[in-house]
């Protein structure tokens, strides 16, 4: 069942991303208003999903009132489209409506959209007349969890990044996959320092990487610190959100919100264009990871460490050459056995095949042999790790 587009339904447009753009991004950049473009697909395609939802009767009392807020305030609705956990949620829900009944009742149901309607009204100024499903908490997409009558919420801490700002958002409400552990509470000051002193290293030495992270991440959600390092994470259909654990400097922030920048910019254009072949049988070895790799994993990882390489490549220091020499030649095997997987597209074999003549032309740049030699002892070491656990 399709459902029409009510009067002054909420719209975007339709995308294009041009071969200019494509190239940008395949090279590992892509530019503002490139990656500008990929936030808004994003957008379009979880009101896409809502539009899905609102077959069944228990969402349309929420979806009118989306339809009447995007008539008075459509920013109001776009910031709260915008929100991860909208996505998330509108993902998780439609997938569920099409697998029926059984389905639904076990992960999500489609009256909840009461609660993306209602958090779209309040920024707008919209009464609210909407009967919510019983939750354990009642959390409003982009506000925050409602404390008392009347919708009174306690609003989301955000980092004031100077011009730019990041929620922090615990996902009170639920949606996070069980094998991505969320903290138990924030320790505010601390990522507000550590997150200042990384956005101004950002800023002032990467401004082209900072200005791509404004556009497509807006939450934080810290994760428990871990004895055995550092830990963050990019959640498909939460698109916009990081997942961070505590970091020991500002370099390793830093470089940590690139390569996570990177996971949301390739999740965002793989909505527009399929880059893998469905049939994901086939697993690869991956130089950062301890298992093996399906395609569509690998190609990300690649896209990452592309963005890794990058910032390492620009930083002063004898550790930094050896950042740069290790992901450098880590990504452009990566992305070879990638061109010869058989498991790219025509579209995705065009985006890696820009991929790698950078990535070549990175592996030719020189470097001290110190450098290269410790990257080649650390890259030997993984492999011979790997072997050893899966036989290979």
């Amino acid at each position: 069942m399709t459902v029409p587009p009510e009067p002054s339904e909420p719209t975007v447009p339709p995308f294009r991303v041009s071969a200019a753009d494509f190239a940008a991004l395949a090279r590992g950049g892509g530019g503002v208003s490139a990656v500008r473009t990929l936030r808004r697909a994003r957008r379009s395609r979880t009101l896409l999903m809502i539009r899905s939802i609102a077959a069944d009767p228990a969402a349309r009392p929420a979806f009118s009132l989306l339809c009447e807020v995007a008539r008075v305030a459509p920013e109001a609705v776009d910031r709260v489209l915008d929100h991860p956990s909208v996505g998330a949620w509108a993902t998780r829900t439609a997938l569920a409506v099409r697998r029926g009944a059984t389905a639904r009742r076990s992960t999500a149901q489609p009256a909840e959209l009461a609660f993306t309607a209602a958090a779209a009204a309040v920024r707008a100024g919209v009464a609210v007349d909407l009967v919510f499903p019983p939750v354990e908490v009642f959390s409003l997409p982009s506000l925050g969890v409602v404390v008392g009558p009347g919708l009174a919420y306690e609003p989301l801490p955000e980092i004031d990044l100077g011009g730019f700002s990041l929620q922090v958002d615990l996902w009170a409400g639920g949606g996070v996959p069980p094998e991505l552990p969320v903290a138990a509470s924030v320790d505010l000051p601390w990522w507000r320092d550590a997150l200042r002193s990384a956005w101004d290293l950002l800023n002032r030495d990467h401004p082209a990487s900072a200005s791509e992270f404004t556009e497509v991440v807006s939450v934080l959600t810290p994760m428990p610190s871990s004895p055995s390092g550092t830990s963050s994470a990019t959640l498909a259909d939460a698109f916009g959100c990081v997942f961070l654990s505590p970091m020991p400097d500002a370099e390793t922030l830093a470089v940590t919100l690139v390569h996570e920048a990177q996971h949301s910019k390739l999740v965002a254009l793989m909505d527009l264009f399929a880059l893998v072949e469905p049939n994901q049988d086939a697993l690869f070895y991956a130089p950062w990871r301890e298992d093996p790799r399906p395609a569509a994993g690998l190609l990300h990882g690649t896209y990452a460490h592309m963005g890794v390489a990058g910032f390492w490549r620009s930083r002063p220091g004898p550790a930094a050459q050896v950042e740069y020499a290790r992901w450098r030649s880590a990504a452009l095997i990566t992305a070879d056995t990638l061109l010869t997987s058989g498991r790219l597209t025509p579209t995705g074999t065009r985006f890696v095949e820009e991929m790698a003549e950078v990535l070549r032309a990175w592996c030719a740049e020189p470097l001290p042999p110190a450098a290269v030699a410790v990257a080649a002892a650390e890259a030997a070491a993984h492999r011979a790790r790997w072997r050893s656990a899966h036989g290979t």
